[in-house]
């Protein structure tokens, strides 16, 4: 896992936990995700951070579960 520091700098991290935390207050609130969006604080919170890595550490393990490990090279690349 990333440290606090690592997800605070991270634009992967800060996009992913807002769009998660929009997500959840849409869900909540039973408004548009769009209009969601535009009701996530900025900057995004620790929390939203560490539930952007879950995310993305449950994903890798999945995807390597259904494809194998990854060789580092992106997905739909030209060998």
């Amino acid at each position: 896992m990333k440290s606090m520091a690592e997800l605070r700098k991270s634009d992967y991290h800060q996009q992913l936990g807002r769009k998660m935390c929009a997500a959840f207050i849409a869900q909540q609130q039973g408004v548009a995700l769009s209009t969601a969006l535009n009701r996530v604080p900025d900057p995004i919170l620790d929390l939203w951070l560490v539930v952007a890595e879950f995310a993305r550490e449950a994903w890798t393990q999945n995807f390597d579960r259904q494809f194998g490990p990854s060789d580092g090279q992106e997905v739909g690349a030209v060998m």
